[in-house]
């Protein structure tokens, strides 16, 4: 199972940089007004630090957390899949108050993070066939 800890690795640190580009975003999307703002907008990057948390046992004990891929491919497709629906379905008319650089700047990089996403799906799911062929399709 140590042949492929370069890819787990390399999912650890995709994980970690996608988290760390959340909360940048999130800080962006901060609204200037009144204190208290950050908690809603908080409470929308703990479940993406379980996709760190499930990489990093990946990464250090694939025998034992290899299960944890299936969820981890679960979760990640549900989030792609409402990013674009979300984009899709959302009215784009911005005020005058709104700094539509900013509000670009979070679609962009929000298509970008879901592009990577399908990407770790996909690494996921080879990891995932790897380890079942490798332990007799269990």
């Amino acid at each position: 199972m140590d042949a492929y800890r370069p890819q787990r690795a390399v999912l650890f640190l995709y994980e970690c940089v996608r988290l760390l580009l959340l909360v940048i975003m999130v800080f962006l999307a901060l609204p200037t007004s009144g204190g208290g703002a950050l908690f809603p907008y908080a409470s929308y990057l703990s479940p993406n630090a379980l996709f760190l948390l499930v990489a990093l046992f990946v990464w250090l004990r694939p025998g034992v957390y290899r299960n944890f891929l299936s969820l981890y491919m679960a979760g990640k497709i549900i989030s792609v899949v409402l990013f674009f629906t979300w984009e899709f379905l959302t009215d784009r008319q911005f005020s005058i108050d709104e700094n539509i650089a900013v509000s670009r700047i979070l679609l962009i990089g929000g298509a970008l993070l879901s592009m990577a996403d399908i990407l770790s799906i996909w690494g996921a799911w080879f990891l995932n066939n790897r380890y079942r062929e490798s332990s007799g399709g269990i």
